[in-house]
Formats: structure tokens, C-alpha cells, sequence
């Protein structure tokens, strides 16, 4: 059960999918979005069941336990998903179900630890993707006695032949990969291009790839300050090939992070990452291996990083080598599907 708006989680949701539907399991995506939501083609064009479910709040309920009736195993991937299925979890006392929070957010006001009091006595194991996630939710939540793991998300390997070699032409082209909202912060990746003396402006250009309510300060930021540099915003896109072989380097800013699929796809690409110093960055980023790290809202620091970057190509380049290798032994989405399997198949049920 997800969104399939336009986010890692979502995208990594429909990559779970085919993992295992490979492995002869039958997934179906429920959705509490919109039937034009982006993701819901993209998983339709893979076969992917969607059932999206919306209306009055007492019709998703009912819409939903007919829906958890279908299968033996329900997984939630959000704190929203699972806070609509509250009237239903006492109903589903057969079915297995698996929480995974994907970010690492505290939830901690009194709405949130409400909803997570009455929901663990329901939900047999809550999965996270990073140590750090883990952490945050037990001491703000509790839920000792619920099964608990971190396992790291993984990606579909793109082949060697769909990545773009990087162009050696004196420029370089930085990518922001996610929604477009205050928590992901972009905004310090262009203050740091407003700190670049304007002749080094003029040979950055910053791609950003994804929608939300940030969209607007950022472009009007764009036009005030940022005359010498190129920046282009190309909404939502699907095609992960044209994101990634757009730029030779992938800047993440948030304030804080889950282990992000935007990361791991760009080092699958051989694209080296810059990213703020928050949640699963530092395990997935090595740095002066595969990337670099900063501090959060540290824009200063990602100016001096991104003159490195333009200094140094040929540098990005064997960052991206290694990133790539890196993904293939820890991060494949099939160690990710056998990790959940386990999860599926370990436990009883709350019964």
C-alpha cells in the first residue's frame, strides 16, 4: 500500500513489485492517490495491478478491506496508509502485516503517536531503511516488542550499455532528483551556485527533476540571482535513463534522509554524489570515494565542492566507477526482495 505520487519510496514501491512477481508472488498496488498520478502509468505499463482507492473517508475503509481480503500479506509503506487502515487492522488479524518507513521523521505529534499506539498492536514487523530511522521512531514510539529491522533499499541495475559516458567539455551539469518540497531543501544548492564567482556560473548548469510546493521560490530565486548560471526544471519524468545521463553529478541537500533511491540510481549511472550529512547519506555516500559529504545547509561548503567537481572531471569519473560497483555488491534489489521475503515468511501473524 502506497502513493504512487512522485517520490524514492514510490519509485522503489513498483520496483519491489517486479522483483517479486519475478519471484512468482502476485502484488497488487493500492493507492490512495489519484488515477492520474504519475507512477500509476508507469506501473501499469510494467503489469503491475493499481487499485486506487479514493472518496468519502468511510468508502476508502470499506474499499480497502475488500481490497486486504485478496491478499495474506499487507505492506504499508507510509504513516498515512497505515492511519486510514486503523478501523481495519482489528479485521486483519490473519493477514500478516509489515510496516516500512521509509524516511526519518520523528511523527511526533499527538495525532502521530496516537495512531502508532493503536497500531502496533496489529502490525507484526516494522522494517526501516536506515539505522538512523530506526533509532528516531523507538525512542519517540515505543513499539519494543513489535519486530524490527533495518534493510536497505535496492535498485534495478541499469545495463552498462543505457549509461552515457560523461562529456568532457569544460562544463558541468548537477542534478536534484526528488520532490520539490522544503524537506529536501534545494534551495541551499542555489545559494551555493550564487556563491561561484560568475565566471565559474557560467559554466554550471543545474537540472532539477521532480514537482511539489517549492517549485515557485525556486524559480523566482533562479530569476533574481542567478543570471550566469543555467538552470532548467523538467517537472516530473519517468524515463530514470534521461534523469540520470543528464549530469555528471547528483546533489542532494535534505534535511533529512531515508537511504535514498535518488543516490543509489545516480551511482548505478557512474554519476558521483554530493549530499548533506543526514540519515542513510553517509552510508551510501564514501567520501573521496564515490562522492563527497557536507553539512546540512552548509552552502558554502557545496560551492567549494562544486569547484572541485568542474576542476576535476576526470575525478567524477572514477567516483562513478566506484559508486557503481558498490551498488552491485550491497544495494540490488534482489538481496532487498530476499531481505522482505524473510520478513513475510519469519513471523506469525498478530493472532
Amino acid at each position: 500500500m502506497s502513493s504512487l505520487q512522485v517520490g524514492g519510496a514510490e519509485r522503489f514501491v513498483i520496483d519491489l513489485c517486479v522483483e517479486q512477481r519475478a519471484q512468482g508472488m502476485e502484488p497488487e498496488i493500492i493507492s490512495l492517490g489519484h488515477h492520474d498520478d504519475p507512477l500509476v502509468a508507469v506501473a501499469e505499463e510494467l503489469n503491475i495491478k493499481v487499485t486506487v482507492i479514493r472518496g468519502m473517508k468511510g468508502l476508502v475503509q470499506l474499499r480497502l478491506w475488500q481490497a486486504y481480503r485478496r491478499h495474506p500479506i499487507i505492506h504499508m509503506h507510509s504513516p498515512s496508509a497505515v492511519m486510514l487502515s486503523l478501523p481495519i487492522l482489528p479485521f486483519c488479524l490473519e493477514r500478516k502485516i509489515v510496516y516500512t518507513r521509509h524516511g526519518a521523521a520523528r511523527l511526533a505529534t499527538n495525532r502521530w503517536r496516537k495512531v502508532h499506539r493503536f497500531a502496533r498492536r496489529f502490525i507484526d514487523s516494522i522494517c526501516f531503511v536506515s539505522e538512523e530511522g530506526q533509532h528516531i521512531f523507538h525512542e519517540e514510539h515505543g513499539w519494543e516488542h513489535v519486530d524490527s529491522s533495518v534493510i536497505d533499499n535496492g535498485i534495478a541495475m541499469p545495463e552498462e550499455k543505457d549509461i552515457v559516458p560523461h562529456p568532457q567539455d569544460g562544463r558541468l551539469r548537477i542534478g536534484s532528483v526528488g520532490r520539490l518540497v522544503s524537506l529536501k531543501h534545494q534551495i541551499s544548492l542555489l545559494e551555493a551556485i550564487r556563491l561561484l564567482p560568475s565566471d565559474i556560473q557560467q559554466k554550471v548548469e543545474v537540472h532539477f527533476f521532480g514537482t511539489g510546493d517549492q517549485l515557485a521560490p525556486l524559480q523566482e530565486f533562479t530569476q533574481q540571482h542567478l543570471a550566469n548560471a543555467e538552470v532548467v526544471f523538467h517537472g516530473m519524468v519517468s524515463d530514470r535513463s534521461k534523469i540520470y545521463n543528464c549530469f555528471e553529478l547528483l546533489a542532494m541537500t535534505s534535511r533529512t534522509e531515508g537511504m535514498s533511491l535518488a543516490i543509489m540510481e545516480a551511482l548505478a549511472y557512474k554519476r558521483a554524489v554530493v549530499a548533506s550529512k543526514v540519515g542513510g547519506n553517509g552510508v551510501l555516500v564514501q567520501e573521496q570515494q564515490n562522492g563527497w559529504l557536507f553539512d546540512f545547509d552548509d552552502s558554502q561548503k557545496l560551492a567549494e565542492i562544486i569547484q572541485t567537481a568542474l576542476a576535476e572531471p576526470q575525478r567524477l569519473i572514477e567516483f562513478g566507477r566506484a559508486g557503481r560497483q558498490r551498488v552491485l555488491d550491497e544495494f540490488s534489489l534482489q538481496r532487498t526482495q530476499q531481505q522482505y521475503q524473510k520478513v513475510y515468511e519469519d513471523f506469525g501473524t498478530s493472532i
